[in-house]
């Protein structure tokens, strides 16, 4: 079965998530932005993907899966 990832999520056009949001390694997606964010080891959110900056969805699934590997 596979394992569901429910990240953070705003529909709220230039709203980023802050330091208080998120975990670090946790993501946060802003769908009226076409954008997402994590919260590095650092402890910085720091903006991962910018779908309106033209990347194709080929390009940002595939992301996407890297990420989802990546946070297990």
């Amino acid at each position: 079965m596979a394992t569901v990832i429910k990240p953070k999520k705003s529909e709220t056009a230039s709203s980023v998530p802050g330091t208080n949001d998120l975990a670090i390694g946790e993501m946060a997606v802003n769908t009226a932005d076409q954008k997402v964010y994590v919260r590095n080891a650092g402890g910085t959110v720091v903006e991962v993907a910018n779908g309106a900056a033209g990347i194709t969805e080929a390009v940002a699934t595939a992301k996407a899966i890297v990420m989802a590997v990546a946070l297990g």
